[in-house]
């Protein structure tokens, strides 16, 4: 890489995607919409949307020399991912690198050797070790895992305020704050919320109200501890398949916001765990930089990445 090289990362989550076009030391930032799965479609045009509105806040360079994508909504059938890379290169003008967004968030936080916890609308959990190898924990989506996620933690919260305002479950806040989700406990303000095509958003979206009670009320407290023992396990399982992961473990997302009550009790679970909670080093952006690179050790990762997904990472 030179100064005067661009390069263009692309960051997809199920509630936004954000873009950096990096210029030596000259930055600019893009959003687009998030990426739901939705019934009937492998999701290429959903992707290719999202990319162009974040891409048409920014000034996109004529001649970039790569583009790094981690998405979370990445086909996993290779003629679909195919397509994506070929649609994405065609719109870039340039080689295109597509990896789920779990690696690229190692990348900015960690930039070696080590365990993130990728803690958004869902969770995936990827270790990687000094050898290159690497494991991947959850990333099952909201249905069948994402624990410890937004999207859990703001269900929990949810149910938990249904359970209280019925007199079936302890007494919380949350049934406050359930009604004035919802505007109401009839059927049409019911009808209204299970049809909203951002309810998986919307739900997660609800973990900044339980995270913001837990200071104070009981059942919000519970329900973030139980996340933080939900994430400490699985970085701990991911740990213990791939040992020359090593102790370090990190974040990717604002859940984990250092100082808060999820970030710490992650952080003493990790510690009975023989592990270490660190910063993140970087973005998952700043992440993209260093898969472009190349770096160890990503290298032999992505190499097998490639033979795996028929030419493509």
């Amino acid at each position: 890489m030179t100064d005067h090289q661009s390069f263009i990362c692309v960051d997809g989550g199920k509630s936004e995607l954000r873009l950096l076009v990096s210029t030596g030391e000259h930055r600019q930032y893009g959003v687009g919409p998030g990426m739901s799965y939705q019934p009937g479609e492998d999701g290429v045009a959903r992707i290719l949307g999202s990319v162009r509105a974040a891409a048409a806040s920014v000034r996109l360079p004529a001649e970039p020399a790569g583009v790094a994508a981690g998405l979370t909504g990445v086909p996993g059938d290779p003629p679909a991912r195919r397509r994506l890379v070929s649609l994405l290169e065609e719109f870039f003008g340039c080689p295109v690198l597509v990896v789920e967004d779990g690696l690229l968030a190692h990348a900015g936080a960690l930039g070696g050797a080590g365990t993130v916890l990728c803690v958004g609308t869902g969770t995936t959990v990827l270790a990687v070790g000094a050898s290159g190898r690497s494991v991947k924990i959850d990333g099952w989506g909201p249905l069948l895992g994402d624990r410890g996620s937004a999207h859990a933690i703001g269900l929990a919260g949810l149910r938990a305020a249904a359970a209280a305002y019925d007199g079936v479950g302890p007494a919380t806040e949350l049934a406050d704050r359930l009604l004035a989700e919802l505007g109401g406990t009839d059927l049409a303000d019911l009808q209204r919320f299970y049809r909203d095509a951002a309810l998986v958003a919307r739900t997660a979206a609800f973990a900044r109200t339980v995270m913001d009670a837990a200071e104070h009320d009981a059942v919000a407290r519970g329900i973030c501890v139980e996340a933080a023992e939900a994430l400490a396990a699985s970085a701990a399982a991911a740990v213990s398949r791939l040992p020359d992961a090593g102790r370090r473990v990190s974040s990717s997302g604002r859940l984990l916001a250092p100082g808060n009550l999820l970030h710490t009790s992650v952080a003493a679970n990790l510690s009975d765990r023989g592990l270490d909670l660190v910063a993140p080093l970087a973005t998952s952006l700043e992440g993209g930089l260093i898969l472009l690179r190349s770096e160890e050790p990503y290298r032999g990762l992505l190499r097998r990445l490639d033979t795996r997904a028929g030419g493509q990472a």
